[in-house]
């Protein structure tokens, strides 16, 4: 006799159950997004126990007897009738798994009532059969009420969080639905405390409602969504709000287009408020990936990351308050408490202001840099149009003059940089910093990272114009490498030729480098080309031209405690202007401010 068989309808409703609903948050998120899906416009969630206690009320259309009673089987859904609905979905549910799956694991009642209808209905359900059914006084809408969850499943009851863990998780769900519905109001209740409450009247305002107004001022607008500039910085991504078609996901390939957006803004470590809401042919993804739908896939991965980060960076483009907070803005993060365990309140009543710069071309001289900053361009574009389209003679400066002064490119062609500001050097401090006064305020750049960007844009343009020279080792550099970083530079060797390392394997396993660009290194040769290797390493999702970029960048710039003269610095600040680019090719800012209303209160002139 055979030993297999088919499971009982309970056992197999418990094993849906497990992977629909892991926690109190998943139950949350299922019912939740069945009361948008309803069409409900307002809806209210009181929670208590830990989760394992709810009610939740929309107004949405609700349901008639017959429907109420199928709601809570297995597979049974309004959302997709065929196959084909799968690669059409505008819905958030479609597998008729949620009620049941809830239905299953707790004792749960449910009133509805359908428009057009005298009066609604009310059933009531014990581990996903149904026990009551009459007929019941309402409004429009649906009315859920959840006790005892996973009552009949001793071992997933045993493994709930702490109640504020929990509690923190299904802040954070409520959050996230509020921010993809913001036309929808919500409100949340915790054991009887209401902690979230949203008004359904746009975007701005929830984000508002959710966090702060000072978050609101602190972004803006994109064709995505909103942007979140330097006061927003953190050292985690709980502040990425990811949405595919109005359907919260998590997607790592969207999460690093947003991050190759905003690329040297931002510091190793950090990352952006970033809220993207990408629209899409439903044919084009994938939501039937996992139980919880939260995991998306697509069918064009490199478009749609192109674009994303695309859309970013245009947005923060020449924008200096996505990378230099202002003194006063960042005590006031420091001092302020956090407002909810999902996310602390980002506030600063003292926003830094934002530079209008007006466009008009320069003309460029030489001194430490000698280069056209060429534009910071997304790898997908930088690293492949270039060498599809080719680099224009024109595009950047005439390297074969001794000076590397700059000519002017063909209208169609020109490249806008900002007036230059007015600014007066005041002089170093601790032969690192330069203090600059602008537009009343009190500036301090690191003379290395100011340095250290304008030297990047040069070797950009140099090595997109093919002009990297490089000079012969009168005696070739013996490296010790290892095995697996010799691999890299196996797999790499033409790139490094290109930026001048010209390099063969000695049959004892060592590198022998015999040429080097011709670069006045700051450091020996072989430091920099091991710095190179590093960064290379550490960077591997990165394109190896923009690692060697950046490494080289590094080396070759003004370092801490060297002097610098008056001339030299202002020299370099007016460099940076005229780039218009405030981090350093590793995303660290390039200079702080300080207002005189700042001054004025440090020193208690003001209040």
């Amino acid at each position: 006799m055979g030993i297999i068989k088919i499971l009982d309808e309970s056992v197999s409703n418990m094993i849906a159950a497990g992977e629909v609903v892991e926690n109190p948050a998943g139950m949350v998120k299922e019912l939740l997004e069945n009361a948008i899906d309803a069409g409900g416009r307002k809806i209210l969630l009181d929670v208590k126990q830990g989760g394992r206690s709810l009610v939740i009320k929309d107004d949405g259309k609700g349901m008639v007897r017959d429907d109420l009673l199928l709601s809570v089987e297995r597979h049974a859904t309004s959302k997709i009738s065929v196959k084909e609905d799968l690669f059409r979905l505008s819905s958030y549910g479609f597998r008729g798994e949620a009620l049941s799956s809830v239905a299953a694991v707790s004792k749960m009642e449910m009133r509805s009532r359908a428009e057009g209808e005298a009066s609604g209905n009310r059933i009531r359900i014990l581990g996903g059969k149904i026990t009551f059914l009459e007929e019941t006084a309402m409004n429009r809408g649906t009315t859920i009420e959840v006790s005892d969850l996973f009552y009949n499943t001793p071992a997933r009851l045993k493994f709930l969080r702490k109640p504020n863990t929990e509690y923190a998780n299904i802040k954070d769900i409520l959050i996230r639905e509020a921010l993809a519905n913001p036309e929808i109001g919500m409100t949340l209740f915790l054991d009887g405390k209401k902690v979230v409450e949203t008004s359904g009247m746009g975007l701005d305002q929830t984000i508002a409602e959710l966090f702060s107004a000072a978050t609101l001022r602190n972004t803006l607008s994109y064709p995505l969504g909103r942007l979140g500039n330097a006061e927003l910085f953190r050292n985690n991504r709980d502040a990425l709000f990811l949405f595919v078609n109005g359907r919260p996901v998590r997607s790592k390939l969207l999460e690093d287009a947003i991050l190759e957006g905003y690329y040297t803004k931002l510091m190793k470590g950090q990352y952006p408020f970033a809220i993207l809401d990408l629209r899409t042919d439903p044919a084009s993804i994938d939501v039937n990936v996992h139980p919880s739908k939260k995991i998306v896939k697509f069918s064009n991965d490199s478009h749609i990351f192109a674009s994303v980060s695309r859309a970013v960076r245009e947005a923060i483009e020449q924008r200096e308050d996505f990378i230099s907070p202002s003194l006063s803005s960042r005590l006031a993060k420091e001092e302020t408490p956090v407002a909810t365990e999902a996310f602390p309140a980002l506030r600063g009543e003292n926003l830094p202001m934002n530079y209008e710069i007006a466009e008009k071309n320069f003309e460029r001289e030489a001194f430490l840099s000698g280069g056209n900053p060429a534009e910071n361009l997304i790898q997908e574009q930088f690293f492949s149009e270039k060498e599809e389209k080719g680099v224009s003679e024109d595009a950047g400066p005439d390297l074969s003059s001794p000076s590397g002064e700059f000519r002017e490119r063909p209208a169609a062609q020109d490249r806008s940089f900002g007036i230059r500001p007015p600014f007066r050097v005041i002089g170093q401090l601790f032969r690192t910093f330069i203090l600059v006064e602008r537009n009343g305020e009190l500036e301090i750049y690191d003379q290395h990272i100011v340095n250290e960007r304008i030297r990047y844009e040069l070797l950009k343009s140099q090595y997109y114009g093919k002009t990297i020279e490089k000079q012969l080792l009168l005696i070739p550099l013996r490296l010790s490498i290892d095995p697996r970083d010799r691999e890299i530079l196996i797999e790499h060797r033409k790139t490094f030729d290109d930026f001048g390392f010209e390099m063969e394997e000695d049959p004892g396993g060592d590198v022998l480098i015999r040429s080097a660009p011709t670069f006045d290194f700051r450091d020996s040769i072989e430091n920099v080309f091991r710095e190179i290797l590093q960064n290379v390493k550490e960077g591997k999702e990165r394109d190896i031209r923009e690692n060697i970029l950046i490494s080289m960048a590094c080396r070759d710039s003004v370092k801490a405690n060297e002097g610098l003269t008056n001339e030299e610095m202002t020299d370099i600040i007016r460099r940076l202007h005229e780039i218009g680019k405030y981090t350093c090719p590793h995303g660290r800012p390039i200079f702080i401010r300080i207002t005189a209303d700042e001054l004025q209160k440090l020193f208690k002139r003001k209040n």
